[in-house]
């Protein structure tokens, strides 16, 4: 069921000359790399804005299948490609694309561009990278308060983390939100699939109350695996994409993923249309949603607050 949202407002559409579509020259290559397949999610909002996959360009996708050290050599790959682009989804494939060419413009979607160095600014990015922050740090906070809302007798939580994503602004983002919950936080990091477990044994040993899994593609690649954890450890948890509650996550909030892309292929069409990369201002979400999943809930005995389930955009029954 439907129920009104914890922000009203929708997430701002680009304006997009329709004579952009129409004025792709030829068939070009666009690049993406990422942890995880993403081409169908960046194709269908790019058929939405008129231009479309094989027939005004060409998408080459390169996927890491959740491994992060497989980046490098697949951004190499798409490098020889000559594309007019590539885009990027995380810092882990940012990074890789950038130290594979030193001209190529990027378009990356990121949590945090300017905490982890890969922006000079938001408004004016520089160099040649641009892209969308779905606004890692803040919504990091902010989950770790619902997951205290839901768990109100919780003092020891774990904020599961990725190296790459663990900036110095997002430290501090948590351990202020501890200190105003007034409850205890084990910062744990995961960049590979056995310190994934490893962090759910630390989390039994530490008797933590809950989990909140941070933004990060690499976590979402291997979401699936994080859920069947939290799941034979009996651990409520909360994720980053609303998607995730639909596959099994007990709670999650955030920006749509798929709004996401949409804002991604805007700024693909942007640079596709002769601006620079870095003098576009990195696009940002303005809409977040909370889903709970009750379903999840009842299978770990677990009462949700009725003043949370109001402030749900879904409840999943």
């Amino acid at each position: 069921m439907k129920r009104r949202g914890l922000l009203a407002s929708s997430v701002a559409a680009l304006a997009l000359p329709t004579a952009w579509a129409q004025s792709v020259p030829g068939l070009r290559r666009v690049g993406l790399l990422a942890i995880e397949s993403g081409q169908k999610m960046l194709a269908a909002p790019l058929a939405e804005l008129g231009v479309v996959d094989g027939r005004d360009i060409v998408i080459e996708s390169r996927s890491a299948a959740g491994r992060i050290e497989g980046l490098p050599r697949l951004a190499a790959e798409l490098v020889a490609l000559k594309p007019a682009l590539i885009v990027c989804v995380g810092p882990h494939a940012t990074r890789a694309a950038m130290a594979a060419d030193p001209a190529v413009p990027v378009v990356a979607l990121l949590g945090a561009a300017v905490e982890t160095g890969l922006a000079a600014q938001l408004a004016r990015p520089g160099g040649r990278l641009t892209g969308v922050s779905f606004l890692g740090t803040p919504l990091n906070a902010k989950r770790l308060e619902l997951l205290s809302e839901l768990l109100p007798k919780g003092r020891v939580f774990m904020n599961l983390g990725d190296p790459a994503t663990a900036t110095a602004a997002l430290v501090d983002a948590l351990a202020a939100a501890s200190r105003d919950l007034r409850v205890l936080t084990h910062d744990v990091v995961a960049g590979t699939p056995d310190e994934i477990d490893a962090a759910f044994a630390t989390a039994s040993r530490l008797r933590v109350s809950g989990v909140n899994v941070l933004g990060s593609p690499f976590l979402n690649a291997h979401h699936l695996r994080i859920i069947d954890l939290a799941a034979k450890a009996r651990l409520p948890a909360i994720y980053q994409w609303p998607s995730t509650a639909h596959d099994g996550g007990l709670m999650a909030y955030g920006p749509r993923l798929s709004a996401m892309y949409q804002l991604l292929a805007g700024m693909v069409l942007r640079v596709l249309n002769g601006s620079k990369a870095g003098d576009l201002p990195i696009a940002q979400p303005t809409r977040f949603e909370l889903v709970i999943n009750l379903k999840v809930a009842r299978a770990l005995s677990l009462s949700v607050p009725q003043a949370l389930l109001l402030r749900a955009d879904e409840v999943i029954e």
